[in-house]
């Protein structure tokens, strides 16, 4: 497979068939007949995939955001290259670049499995004894100069959703950030519980998916943020996930979740060395990009020492807006919708944002807790790297607090509270809710019931008005509780269709056989049945 910086073989055969596996790999590198005929086959495949290529909206947005980031790497160029070129190559071009670039100093073999030091090392200097071939003087790669301003581009295809990207150039693999840099991507987007995905998937509903990759390479590379979502969110989505890094650059990550992402970062490699594939490509992988077989050791060290502080020092000094690039891919009927100059004006109104928000800012917001007359626990912090509220209501309740007959009671009284109060009904909160484009919850857990709520800043006295009525204020109405319960009935019947949830409910059940943590929160069909206003 070709790469970025080099072109791979591997091959994986069982331990006794060495010498045969030896001896197929060793004939293909130095006696390639490069046939007419299977040239010819072969362009057609490169040629298809090259328009298949055409077809994916992912290495569409991809490729854009590589010829805008890099103005004279050669890393702006696809690797598979363009149907021109393809189609241009002839039988001699191929067999001067191989004879030119595939000789024996240019190349690293790698051996990792069941065999025996020595006579694998014998095998080898047979299969290779007659290799020749001259050093060959590598050309220089253009070195790419620093960007010096935010960089935007938007484009469209037949597609059913939009795509977008954000890219910040980073060092190359031997820089000591890199450590920082790919504990960065693990805080940012590693997964459901990483910073972007809560926020903008989760909480917000912004995006459809969202991810983060360090591109690190042989020559500097970059730290990439993809994502997909409805056309009139990319906007915000940009801004979303600017935000998030600011907030990061501001407060650091808290120790258990820099905890988590070291242990991940450090797992992939313990994970890695389970086939003999995995051993055999980062050793070849390291030694071609860095000159260091155990560069593996280095990294994982690197990993752990790093810090807080470390990834907030990689975020002012990489994740800026001079060195940003954003691109947005648009289904055709969106044409026109998020131009490049609407890219730009939310990227650079985030970074104003952010920058207002921390002025005269340091160190975390300070947590405020009082005790009001009526004897409600009030607990107040100030977060101002997102203009947005939430609230909750938290109560004792929940499982902890109830009786088998009576099973569910809590997850049935909270789902009804936004269903109705003395001063509205259920259409109206939801009109009030969808017109602050905000959120409303009711949840009951093992320990705990209540109320939570989200907002746009500006909307936080409606917002709480609104909360405090659903919490004070229900009705409980009779029509609307039948419509519920015929809801929660087909939730229950659903429960055996997620194998994972049903099978942890089965082992809560088996576990508390007296304690009410071994009921389901939701109820049983009988409990719900016999609930009564």
């Amino acid at each position: 497979y070709p790469s970025s910086d080099n072109p791979v073989y591997h091959l994986a055969v069982p331990a006794r068939h060495f010498d045969t596996g030896l001896d197929v790999i060793s004939d293909a590198i130095q006696h390639s007949a490069f046939d007419p005929a299977e040239l010819t086959k072969e362009l057609e495949v490169v040629l298809e995939e090259i328009r298949m290529n055409e077809d994916r909206p992912g290495r569409n947005l991809f490729k854009s955001i590589l010829g805008t980031a890099y103005a004279d790497h050669p890393y702006r160029r696809p690797v598979i290259g363009y149907e021109g070129t393809a189609n241009s190559f002839t039988r001699p071009q191929i067999l001067a670049f191989f004879k030119r670039w595939y000789v024996p100093a240019n190349r690293t073999r790698v051996i990792v499995g069941d065999i025996e030091h020595e006579a694998a090392l014998k095998a080898v200097k047979e299969s290779f004894g007659n290799f020749k071939g001259e050093s060959p003087r590598a050309p220089k790669r253009r070195v790419e100069g620093a960007q010096t301003a935010l960089r935007t581009t938007s484009l469209e295809m037949d597609i059913a959703e939009a795509h977008f990207g954000l890219a910040f150039h980073i060092p190359a693999l031997e820089d000591p950030d890199t450590y920082a840099i790919d504990v960065l991507d693990g805080l940012l987007g590693g997964g459901a519980s990483s910073r972007l995905y809560k926020k903008l998937k989760i909480e917000d509903a912004t995006v459809y998916s969202i991810s983060a990759y360090a591109m690190t390479l042989k020559d500097p590379g970059l730290f990439f943020i993809t994502g997909s979502s409805k056309t009139d969110n990319v906007a915000a989505a940009v801004s979303g996930a600017i935000a998030q890094i600011r907030r990061l650059a501001e407060e650091g990550p808290n120790p258990d979740e820099l905890a988590k992402v070291q242990l991940n970062l450090e797992s992939s490699f313990v994970y890695s060395r389970e086939t003999m594939q995995g051993i055999a490509g980062k050793l070849g992988y390291y030694d071609t990009v860095s000159d260091d077989p155990g560069y593996e050791d280095r990294y994982i060290d690197g990993i752990r020492s790093v810090t807080s502080e470390d990834v907030r020092r990689v975020i002012e000094k990489y994740l800026t807006e001079k060195n940003l690039t954003v691109s947005a891919l648009l289904p055709t009927r969106d044409k026109g919708s998020v131009t490049a100059e609407k890219l730009e004006a939310a990227a650079k109104q985030s970074y104003r944002l952010a920058a207002k928000d921390t002025e005269g800012v340091g160190g975390d917001a300070v947590v405020t807790k009082l005790k009001l007359d009526n004897g409600i626990t009030l607990i107040v912090k100030e977060v101002h790297s997102n203009p947005t509220v939430a609230f909750y209501a938290a109560f004792p309740g929940g499982l902890r607090f109830e009786r088998r007959k009576k099973n569910g009671v809590g997850n049935f009284t909270v789902s009804m509270l936004a269903r109705g109060t003395k001063e509205r009904t259920r259409e109206e909160i939801i009109k009030e809710i969808e017109e602050m484009a905000g959120g409303l919850y009711g949840f009951s857990g093992w320990n705990s019931t209540g109320v939570s709520g989200k907002f746009l800043s500006r909307h936080f006295s409606k917002g709480l008005e609104l909360l405090a009525d659903i919490t004070m204020n229900p009705t409980f109405p009779q029509s609307e509780m039948e419509k519920l319960r015929v809801d929660l009935h087909a939730a229950i019947k659903r429960r055996e269709d997620n194998l994972p949830r049903y099978t942890f409910s089965l082992l809560k059940e088996s576990l508390y056989r007296v304690h009410p943590y071994g009921m389901p929160v939701s109820g049983t069909m009988k409990t719900v049945k016999g609930m009564r206003r």
